[in-house]
């Protein structure tokens, strides 16, 4: 792992590599350290062959997941047991071409990090598996 990037997530830096690995676990693929430009800046990817999993942007202490889910993941998502809360999200995200893109900040200091991280597993399976 890019000492920058476990720096810059410090204490949320589990919560990265508990979703790292449970992508890898299920699709074994490449992490990548990504400069975009110098007004978005950097953060990791998580490729399976291709195709881009997740992204994860470092914040201070925190990351946000991006996850850009088509119209059948969202679908199948809003049907899921996932939260109320990680619904909205989806219902609200930006619909693009290649499908919504659904921003997810997560922290150690979040009231239900643990929640959340298992609504992004399911997610991811559904990205996965779909």
């Amino acid at each position: 792992m890019h000492k920058l990037f476990r720096d810059a997530l410090d204490g949320a830096y589990d919560q990265w590599s508990d979703i790292r690995d449970y992508v890898f676990q299920n699709r074994p693929g490449a992490e990548e350290l990504w400069f975009f430009n110098s007004k978005v800046g950097w953060h990791i990817r998580l490729r399976y062959n291709k195709r881009v999993i997740v992204y994860c942007i470092p914040a201070d202490q925190q990351f946000v997941i991006l996850l850009v889910l088509g119209e059948k993941a969202v679908g199948e998502a809003l049907d899921s047991s996932i939260s109320p809360a990680t619904k909205t999200i989806i219902r609200e995200a930006a619909a693009h071409t290649e499908g919504s893109s659904c921003y997810f900040v997560v922290n150690e200091q979040a009231i239900n990090v643990e929640d959340l991280i298992k609504d992004l597993k399911k997610l991811l399976a559904i990205k996965l598996f779909l």
